[in-house]
């Protein structure tokens, strides 16, 4: 019988997502594994971790990165993209299509930090903030420019 205190275990994010809404709702914070590639070239499935706490509505912006659980009960962290009076819309880093309208009902929590090799990124971090704002004023170039990305980084080899 394997020890269970030594053996690591992957577990998917939204099997651990009661617990990490506890924690969360309580005013605790809790970091996840991301999963998938809809955020890519930003966070990476595997490599990147991001930290969640509660998120406020009238505090949301622009380019923050938000989990959402849609109607169907599925949770996504994807980025703002716009905010209204009642509602806001979001996009996948790597994804050219809009989702929205979202009701506030339906955010969940917002990202605060980003661990990345052993390294921590706050969101608030001005080199970060830039790279999305212009990565959130290329929308229709997004395509082209990810297949750029993806060549490049299989030519450089380190």
């Amino acid at each position: 019988m394997p020890d269970l205190n030594s053996e690591l275990r992957k577990v998917k994010a939204f099997e651990l997502f009661s617990l990490t809404t506890e924690i969360i709702e309580q005013g605790g914070t809790a970091w996840i594994t991301v999963t998938g590639m809809s955020m890519y070239p930003f966070l990476k499935e595997g490599r990147d971790s991001v930290e969640l706490s509660k998120a406020d509505f009238l505090q949301l912006k622009k380019g923050a990165i938000v989990l959402i659980r849609r109607v169907n009960g599925d949770f996504v962290l994807h980025r703002i993209l716009k905010v209204e009076k009642n509602c806001f819309y979001m996009i996948g880093d790597a994804q050219q299509w809009v989702e929205g309208p979202l009701l506030p009902n339906q955010l969940f929590a917002v990202v605060r930090k980003i661990k990345r090799n052993g390294r921590v990124i706050s969101c608030d971090n001005l080199k970060l903030r830039f790279c999305v704002f212009t990565w959130l004023h290329v929308i229709p170039l997004r395509g082209i420019l990810l297949k750029i990305f993806r060549f490049v980084n299989k030519l450089c080899i380190f």
